[in-house]
């Protein structure tokens, strides 16, 4: 009696006809995603259960993307960026997908809710982004009293914008630039995230680390202190102030993980790089200033 073998070439046919191509990019995809292009393979649609629960999973879950880049982003200082440095980036958000979203949440509360955005280093003194509400007599460090760019401007130039801007009183001053300043400030923010990059970068030129690496690094502590400022922005002074001192030592550990060295290094050439920074940040600030006025 003779029993009949399947022939293996017939099932090595079938198998591949099983294999259904990808529907973006038509590659061979076997397997839940598409190895080429990483699209689900999924050709029947979802249903609205199996959408929320896919969003879940991926994003809000203790094992999701969302999930897993934050925890790693408030509660281990650089982590994040040695993650994506290393390769290991599929649990977690790409670094500009996390500063654009930190980027919307923030700005879109602070246009809904009225919010200041600033760090704040000893009252209401410190760096402010924003402010919706002007400080009393000599406290505004904000917007036009004191050494402050605009005051700069005030004193240093003689344009026809910047004498029309003069003649305001200080209240249509203030309601002036916040009302432009809130249009422009999210691209102020992070047309600074390069410029933060190259101060790393030079402070730890000996490190020899592509630029690439200084920007990933840049973009995960701009997406902290977003979220900070934002968190900022509710709390008393004196809680605003610890957390500002916090974000800072928060910044040196990044660093410390990040670049490697001695913490007497790595305090050094982190309050070199804060220093240039925010050197940085009033100079672009004044340039914000400046422009703002022209328009």
């Amino acid at each position: 009696m003779t029993s009949l073998q399947p022939d293996p070439a017939e099932n090595d046919e079938q198998s591949i006809e099983r294999i259904i191509a990808c529907l973006n990019c038509g590659a061979p995809a076997p397997g839940r995603y598409c190895p080429e292009c990483g699209q689900e393979t999924a050709r029947e649609p979802r249903t609205v259960s199996q959408f929320i629960q896919g969003l879940i999973a991926q994003y809000v879950a203790p094992t999701g993307q969302l999930w897993q880049t934050l925890s790693k982003l408030f509660f281990a200082p650089g982590a994040l960026t040695v993650e994506y440095i290393a390769g290991r980036r599929t649990h977690y958000l790409r670094p500009l997908q996390l500063y654009l979203m930190a980027s919307v949440i923030v700005f879109g509360a602070v246009q809904v809710f009225g919010l200041n955005l600033g760090l704040r280093l000893y009252g209401d003194q410190g760096v402010h982004l924003l402010r919706s509400a002007r400080l009393p007599g000599n406290a505004d460090h904000g917007f036009g009293l004191g050494l402050t760019p605009v005051q700069i401007i005030l004193d240093h130039l003689d344009t026809p914008s910047v004498r029309r801007f003069g003649a305001m009183s200080g209240d249509e001053r203030f309601t002036f630039l916040r009302a432009r300043r809130a249009q422009y400030v999210s691209y102020f923010v992070l047309f600074l995230v390069p410029l933060y990059a190259l101060t790393i970068g030079l402070f730890y030129r000996n490190r020899r680390r592509r630029y690439a690496e200084h920007l990933i690094f840049g973009l995960h502590c701009q997406s902290f202190l977003l979220f900070i400022l934002l968190i900022e922005a509710k709390l008393p002074a004196i809680l605003a102030d610890v957390l500002s001192f916090g974000a800072i030592a928060y910044f040196t550990i990044a660093l410390k993980r990040v670049y490697g060295g001695t913490w007497a290094e790595t305090l050094c050439r982190g309050s070199a790089i804060l220093a240039l920074y925010f050197a940085i940040f009033f100079v672009a600030n004044l340039l914000l200033v400046l422009a703002l006025l022209a328009l």
